[in-house]
C-alpha cells in the first residue's frame, strides 16, 4: 500500500519532530549551547508528553497541561547536600515555554501538528538577586600565592575576569591564550552565542591580573587561559566552572553562587555610572536592546542618583532653557 504524505505527518512522533529541527539548526549554524537548550528544555516536554507520542495530537490544552506540569517541576541544584525543594520561577516557566513554542511552530510549519497559537503564560519581571559590594570584597581579595593551590588562584583569576568583562560561562570556558591581545588592550571573544566575534577593550586591573596569571599558567597560545589543574591543555567543563565557583565563593562566605550573576553585576554597574546603552549592548553580545532594557527597568530604583540634576524642568528653574530652533 503506497504511504501518502498526509499518512508520513500524522505519525511524526516527538522524538522524530525534534530530531528534525535540531538538525536543521545544526545546518543554520546555531551555537552548541542554543542546540543543548533546545535539547535540555524540550526534552522535558518529551519525558511528560512522550517521545514516541504523535506530534499531531499536541494542542494548546497539551501546552497548559504542561505549563502545570512545570510549576510543580523542583529545581536543579548545584548543591547535592541542599535537600531543601525550590520550584522554577516564572520566569523560567515562560522560558521552557519559549523554546517549545519554537519548536511547535517548526512542527506546524511542516504540517505534523494543526496550527493554533502558544501563548507564553504571563510573569512578573523581578530583579534578580546580584552581587554586593560587600560580597567582592571577599571574591576579588587575592590568595596567598605561596601557599594556595593552583585551582585556588585560577578561580580567583577567573572571577575577576568575570566581574570585568560580564560575559556568558561558555564564552569565558573558551577564552584562549592567543585571543588577550595585551599590546591592543583588547579582548578577542569567538565562542559566542551568535556566533559574532567580536573584541572588548580589556581594563587596566585585568590586565595586570592576567598577565600575573599567566606567568604561572604558562601555556602555548592555542591553549585555553583556564585550563583544568590536571590538565593544562583541557578547558574546563561548564560544570566544573559552576562547582569551582560554587566552592570558591562559599568559602569565601559568599551565598550567592552563580556565575550569569556576574553578568547582572557587571549590566547594573554598568548602568548606574553612566554608561551607553549600545556600548551596553555590544560588550554583551546582544542582537537587539531589548535584554539592555530590561536591565534598566530592573535597576531603575538604583538610578535617582542625578535625576534632579537631569531633569528638564530642573534645568528650566535654572534658566538653563534649551532651543527649539533647528
Amino acid at each position: 500500500m503506497r504511504m501518502t504524505m498526509q499518512a508520513r505527518t500524522q505519525n511524526k512522533t516527538v522524538k522524530e519532530g525534534l530530531e528534525e529541527f535540531i538538525a536543521v539548526k545544526t545546518n543554520e549554524n546555531v551555537s552548541r549551547a542554543t542546540i543543548r537548550d533546545y535539547t535540555d528544555m524540550v526534552g522535558i516536554f518529551m519525558s511528560f508528553y512522550g517521545e514516541d507520542s504523535l506530534c499531531i495530537n499536541i494542542t494548546d490544552n497539551t501546552v497548559q497541561k504542561y505549563i502545570a506540569f512545570l510549576r510543580e517541576k523542583p529545581k536543579k541544584k548545584n548543591n547535592p547536600k541542599d535537600d531543601t525543594i525550590e520550584y522554577l520561577s516564572d520566569q523560567s516557566i515562560v522560558t521552557y515555554i519559549r523554546h517549545l513554542r519554537t519548536v511547535l511552530n517548526f512542527f506546524m510549519d511542516r504540517e505534523y501538528i494543526n496550527r493554533f497559537k502558544v501563548i507564553l503564560p504571563r510573569a512578573e519581571k523581578r530583579v534578580k538577586p546580584t552581587y554586593l559590594e560587600s560580597d567582592l570584597d571577599s571574591l576579588l581579595k587575592k590568595p596567598d600565592l605561596k601557599t594556595c593551590r593552583f585551582s585556588v588562584y585560577r578561580n580567583w583569576a577567573m572571577t575577576n575576569f568575570f566581574v570585568a568583562i560580564g560575559n556568558r560561562l561558555s564564552t569565558v570556558r573558551n577564552l584562549k591564550i592567543q585571543d588577550l591581545d595585551f599590546q591592543e588592550n583588547k579582548i578577542w571573544l569567538r565562542a559566542v552565542k551568535n556566533k559574532r566575534q567580536y573584541s572588548i577593550p580589556m581594563a587596566k586591573e585585568l590586565k595586570k591580573i592576567l598577565q600575573e596569571y599567566l606567568s604561572y599558567r604558562k601555556g602555548e597560545p592555542s591553549d585555553y587561559v583556564f585550563c583544568s589543574e590536571n590538565d593544562d591543555k583541557k578547558p574546563l567543563a561548564e560544570s566544573s566552572i559552576k562547582t569551582a565557583v560554587y566552592r570558591y565563593n562559599t568559602r569565601k562566605g559568599v551565598s550567592q553562587t552563580s556565575s550569569h550573576s556576574y553578568r547582572r553585576y557587571f549590566s547594573k554597574h554598568y548602568i548606574q555610572k553612566g554608561g551607553k546603552q549600545m556600548a551596553l549592548k555590544s560588550i554583551l553580545g546582544h542582537k537587539t536592546l531589548t535584554m539592555v532594557l530590561e536591565y534598566v527597568d530592573l535597576y531603575g530604583d538604583d538610578l535617582n542618583d542625578g535625576f534632579d540634576e537631569y531633569n528638564p524642568l530642573s534645568a528650566y528653574a535654572k534658566g538653563e532653557r534649551v532651543s527649539m530652533k533647528k
